[in-house]
């Protein structure tokens, strides 16, 4: 089953992964995600914390050309591709976690993204998942 999500480009960083909903952020442009699997399980340096490692797949409909507009009005300074630029969307979208405790080992969740380019409108993304013990 396919799930739709709305990619969206990170425009400042000026706070920590817990509190970057309150960055800048600009719409890139609606997709849809496979449903992720399991393609790793933790190693028994992860074991502890009992994260693990997903992949999934980003499909970007027609609606590509219109992040290619926010491409360049965002970053039209052509320092960065479109690839490169949609692979980090990707990434930030679908990283994150909601962590806001002032302590460690909280057993909060935080997921990292990597995101490729695979065919023209299609993005693999492996998520890994980890906890703050």
């Amino acid at each position: 089953m396919k799930t739709a999500i709305s990619i969206e480009s990170r425009l400042t960083t000026r706070y920590v992964q817990g509190y970057a909903h309150l960055d800048d952020w600009a719409q890139v442009c609606n997709a849809r995600t496979s449903k992720s699997y399991v393609v790793a399980a933790p190693s028994d340096e992860e074991a502890s914390d009992g994260g693990s490692t997903a992949r999934l797949v980003v499909l970007t409909p027609a609606e590509l050309q219109a992040a290619r507009t926010t491409y360049r009005r965002v970053a039209g300074n052509g320092q960065v591709s479109f690839t490169n630029w949609m692979n980090r969307a990707i990434e930030e979208t679908l990283s994150g976690g909601g962590c806001g405790h002032e302590y460690d080992c909280c057993g909060c969740a935080s997921y990292y993204a990597d995101a490729h380019r695979t065919k023209p409108r299609e993005f693999s993304v492996v998520v890994r998942r980890s906890y703050n013990y």
